[in-house]
């Protein structure tokens, strides 16, 4: 056999083997990269936040996108819009994935797309209600997420906990705070 082609011969299996190591890639939690971009609306000289798109990138290069609607409020004022956050939602000791939505009134509260990691699938998976979550507090050790919300002087809480794999709303309460009280 000449010089030429076992050179050929192993750039053949070279590329074979890269080809099937590729096909047996299963991504973990640990592989993925993150980038997001605002996409905003301009109507009568206003321009208002209307979307995001998550970019999510495995270390393979394989991408896909997550979309999210935001708050509709001018980005150049408020903040956060497409801010992620990696935090275990959902208790099981793997980070998951926040994507901040804006902010929800003028005292900040924020709300954020939730994705919890599979780690049988190998993927995240969307919580469908947990951008109805405003300002989520996290306490682990009750397996809940508080979420808060105030407007004027109403303040609104909801407490959410899993339960069997879902996030359920269990408890919601509405207090009037005194304004006077705040100075």
């Amino acid at each position: 056999m000449t010089r030429f082609l076992i050179f050929e011969l192993i750039a053949v299996m070279v590329v074979v083997s890269t080809t099937s190591a590729a096909k047996n890639y299963v991504p973990e939690r640990k592989d993925f990269t993150f980038k997001t971009q605002v996409f905003t609306t301009t109507d009568d000289d206003f321009t208002v936040a209307d979307s995001i798109i998550t970019t999510v990138t495995d270390k393979s290069g394989k991408s896909f996108q997550l979309v999210s609607l935001t708050e509709p409020l001018d980005p150049e004022y408020w903040r956060g819009f497409g801010d992620i956050v990696e935090d275990d939602i959902n208790f099981d000791g793997i980070p998951d994935l926040m994507i901040c939505l804006g902010p929800t009134n003028a005292f900040g509260g924020f709300t954020y797309d939730g994705y919890v990691w599979d780690n049988q699938l190998h993927k995240f998976i969307k919580i469908e209600n947990f951008n109805e979550i405003m300002d989520p507090a996290y306490v682990p050790s009750e397996n809940k997420i508080i979420g808060t919300f105030r407007i004027d002087n109403n303040y609104w809480t909801s407490v959410y906990q899993w339960q069997n794999g879902k996030l359920v709303l269990i408890d919601e309460s509405i207090e009037t705070i005194d304004i006077n009280d705040e100075q």
